[in-house]
């Protein structure tokens, strides 16, 4: 019997972050099984970043005001409008191709579930969550307790709903103290593709080097979104004491809100000359093969995609120990773990493995070893179709 599945993902995306990406990716694997016959309802925006979309996947687009905003996970009423608009849009979707579906596998564990699950369960449709991020506030796991009560109501609706997907184990404990069951829980780490994000070998690493990056230096990396919670404003503070101490040159790649902030505080630190902001870059995984460190200063995350792909190419780690990131990163083992929000520490860090290149080649090997066992793509997808297996057995 084939496994009808609806996906529902506002930001599916490859470059709008994490869940985004990890949507797209798992669907479209997801969509060269046999045994499954899906769609996706996600939501219409304009001024996105170029992205190819494969044909096996039929992508319905739902509306929301302000389609050029992608960022709106800190809660604000503008933002909550745009998730309200695109929940009742996504309803009608929902409610139009009922026939279509048995199960719907939500992207994020927020207001698009919270409005549609109810609908759902009238329509007798089976709903697992996954949720992207802990202690963010606005998903399962964290709303205990908040915005007047209203939080717990949400809880107490969403009671039996028949699974809810953790990346990690801090995601996990949030469920439990939210009230809901262990049978209801299920581990899922998040994954990449290893075939796109893979190691070099020494000499293609110089190769790739010389064309991005500096060959006559240590090169340090970070991706991902400027946003406050990804911590930057520490990362640049820090690298004020790197500078001082080597010659090393640091390499942002990403775009977002505080973007122009970032680079006025790079100027204020007189750090600017050796800090690179290459902006969105289409070719990420050309940049993490050639770069030599990468630094994840993050106050708070999920389990972070942009690590995983770094790691997956063999760079040398550190990253703040947060969340998910504590579920990956083995500190002194596959990388450096160092204290969220001190820039002093994160500063310690990365001078450790600047400067100490036998290290370097202990932690990348073995942050490699780890994505290879536990994080592809390949790995994950039977959990995915076992998960969705037992869901419907309940029908």
């Amino acid at each position: 019997m084939k496994i009808k599945l609806c996906v529902v993902s506002p930001l599916y995306h490859s470059s709008l972050g994490g869940l985004g990406r990890q949507a797209k990716l798992l669907t479209e694997r997801l969509a060269q099984e046999d045994e499954i016959d899906l769609f996706v309802i996600a939501r219409r925006m304009k001024r996105m970043p170029a992205d190819t979309f494969s044909q096996d996947v039929e992508v319905l687009r739902a509306w929301s005001t302000k389609p050029y905003r992608h960022t709106y996970e800190k809660f604000s009423i503008s933002n909550l409008l745009i998730s309200l608009t695109f929940s009742l849009s996504c309803a009608l979707l929902l409610i139009k191709n009922r026939k279509r579906f048995d199960l719907v596998h939500f992207h994020g564990a927020s207001l698009p579930l919270f409005i549609n699950y109810p609908l759902l369960r009238l329509m007798r449709k089976k709903v697992i969550a996954k949720v992207a991020a802990a202690n963010i506030g606005t998903e399962l796991g964290s709303i205990k307790g908040r915005y007047f009560g209203a939080g717990n109501l949400v809880i107490n609706c969403m009671r039996n709903i028949d699974a809810i997907v953790a990346i990690s184990e801090e995601i996990k404990e949030g469920l439990f103290q939210d009230g809901f069951k262990q049978a209801q829980i299920v581990r899922i780490p998040n994954f990449i593709d290893i075939r796109v994000f893979k190691r070099l070998s020494e000499e293609e690493k110089k190769i790739k080097k010389a064309q991005l990056l500096d060959n006559n230096r240590v090169c340090v990396v970070f991706s991902g979104r400027f946003i406050g919670r990804k911590g930057i404003d520490y990362l640049l503070r820090a690298w004020k004491v790197v500078s001082e101490k080597t010659d090393s040159l640091l390499y942002l790649l990403g775009d977002g809100p505080l973007l122009k902030d970032m680079k006025e505080l790079a100027g204020a630190l007189s750090i600017s000359e050796k800090v690179v902001f290459n902006g969105h870059v289409n070719n990420i995984v050309d940049y993490l093969n050639a770069g030599d460190i990468f630094v994840l200063p993050s106050l708070q995350e999920g389990m972070p995609n942009s690590l995983l792909e770094a790691m997956a190419c063999g760079m040398s780690v550190v990253a703040t120990k947060i969340g998910g990131v504590e579920d990956v990163v083995e500190d002194g083992y596959n990388g450096l773990l160092v204290k969220p929000g001190d820039d002093q520490d994160l500063a310690m860090g990365i001078l450790k493995l600047i400067q100490n290149s036998d290290m370097r080649k202990k932690l990348s090997d073995n942050a490699h070893k780890t994505i290879l066992e536990n994080y592809s793509l390949e790995s994950v997808v039977p959990k995915y179709l076992k998960l969705y297996k037992e869901v419907l057995k309940k029908l």
